[in-house]
């Protein structure tokens, strides 16, 4: 697959913690948590990374409607036993019905300064 992502977005996705192989795989279409598996506390430094080196303001962005949570249980007991037993996490992750965030779109805030 040809990469076709800009230099601005290889190197956010460098800055992400993505390999060079990985980012070679990727296209404008490839999206953050269903083709990448990023997600909890690694999805929200990514979108740190957007604030803090790209200055984009993200104050409209709604973080749990693109990324379940590290943890994806809705009450304490819930979160202890997802800790407890990791592999039912990406059971509980998969149930989730979450927005598709594309690296166009990322690309596009990137360009605008601001989430849209």
């Amino acid at each position: 697959m040809p990469n076709e992502l800009s230099i601005e977005l290889r190197e956010y996705l460098n800055h992400c913690g993505l390999s060079a192989s990985k980012i070679a795989q990727c296209n404008g279409k490839t999206r953050m948590y269903h083709d990448l598996g990023i997600y909890g506390d690694i999805a929200e430094a990514c979108m740190e990374v957007l604030t803090e080196h790209y200055h984009v303001d993200l104050s409209s962005f709604e973080f749990k409607k693109f990324f379940p949570h590290e943890f994806s249980g809705k009450d304490m007991l819930t979160r202890i036993l997802l800790w407890i037993t990791p592999f039912t996490g990406n059971i509980a992750r998969q149930r989730g019905e979450y927005l598709p965030l594309t690296l166009d779109r990322i690309e596009r805030a990137i360009h605008n300064k601001r989430w849209e």
